[in-house]
């Protein structure tokens, strides 16, 4: 149980995750790149920033069902609304500067519709996402040095800033 928390608080990958799934439109890319060098406890608080509107509902859920059962209804809808900001600002203020600088790039490929934009951008991420994933694997074979990977970091770190979807 504590290994699934914790892989699910430090994310399966140091430098950051690409995740494709579908959506309502199409496939939704999603790059996040971590600053490079980020200790493994910036990055949980971080995940844990970024990821609050999941363990917020869950958690208003939650308190809302166990709290109306000895509250007033509204002051427990009250309670709950209250220990959810409360949380919120917290992993708000412990996420602290390095919530600013995690570089993220989104796009949604459209099925049935050719964009080569959206899809220039998806490759682009796709590539990037594979550089970090290669260099990681190097590292942890002993391959690469831990240097070596970190500069490739700052590269895909550094190109992820430099890329934006132009809308023509």
């Amino acid at each position: 149980m504590i290994a699934v928390v914790r892989r699910a608080l430090q994310g399966e990958a140091r430098w950051g995750s690409l995740t494709i799934q579908p959506d309502r439109f199409g496939t939704r890319y999603l790059l996040v790149v971590y600053p490079p060098g980020s200790t493994d406890a910036e990055r949980r608080r971080i995940r844990v920033w970024r990821g609050w509107p999941l363990w917020g509902a869950l958690l208003w859920v939650l308190s809302e069902v166990t709290l109306i059962r000895h509250l007033d209804p509204w002051l427990a809808q009250l309670v709950s609304t209250g220990l959810l900001t409360a949380c919120v600002v917290a992993a708000f203020a412990t996420a602290g500067a390095a919530r600013g600088r995690v570089r993220v790039l989104a796009a949604t490929l459209l099925p049935r519709r050719y964009d080569p934009v959206s899809k220039a951008l998806c490759d682009s991420m796709t590539e990037l996402a594979q550089t970090l994933r290669d260099a990681d694997a190097l590292r942890a074979a002993g391959v690469i040095s831990p240097a070596r990977f970190e500069l490739t970091w700052w590269t895909v770190y550094d190109a992820v800033a430099a890329i934006r979807p132009r809308a023509d």
